[in-house]
């Protein structure tokens, strides 16, 4: 019987995928490689197989050859660089795409920034001890007065 606790190869390269978002991986190297394309030749024609090439090739030398975090690299450029299909669009625009890309903030990013946002609404909205000891000694205060009021 397997392991439960064990992580299926989905949910690895899916936590793969989200560590290296998080590192801001992604980014450095889409900048990399609009620079690039900016660089060599920035007029000829930027083609699909062009792509995948790039993704490749960058995830390998910053990871080593066929390791496994150089493909999940790999895999999570190739979703951030805009697929081309039948589009005619110069290496140097197709630079710009990936720039912007890289300027957008990721999805891991995104979610860590919603958990920061509802962290500090939550201690803001929730007493501090301080202020909690104050309003229990208040109670005590008015409760104590109430009943000896009442006598």
């Amino acid at each position: 019987m397997p392991d439960p606790t064990q992580l299926t190869q989905p949910d690895e390269a899916l936590r793969q995928t989200r560590a290296i978002e998080e590192a801001g991986d992604l980014r450095q190297l889409l900048t990399r490689i609009a620079d690039r394309l900016t660089g060599n030749l920035p007029s000829a024609a930027m083609r699909d197989v062009n792509r995948l090439s790039y993704a490749r090739q960058y995830a390998e030398a910053e990871h080593g050859y066929g390791t496994d975090r150089a493909r999940a690299v790999e895999r999570a450029l190739l979703r951030q660089m805009p697929r081309l299909d039948d589009r005619t669009i110069t290496r140097g625009e197709y630079a710009l795409l990936l720039r912007t890309r890289a300027g957008r903030p990721t999805h891991a990013e995104r979610v860590a920034e919603l958990h920061r946002q509802a962290d500090e609404e939550y201690t803001a909205a929730r007493p501090r001890e301080g202020q909690a000891r104050a309003a229990l000694l208040y109670a005590r205060i008015d409760g104590n007065a109430s009943a000896a009021s009442a006598r």
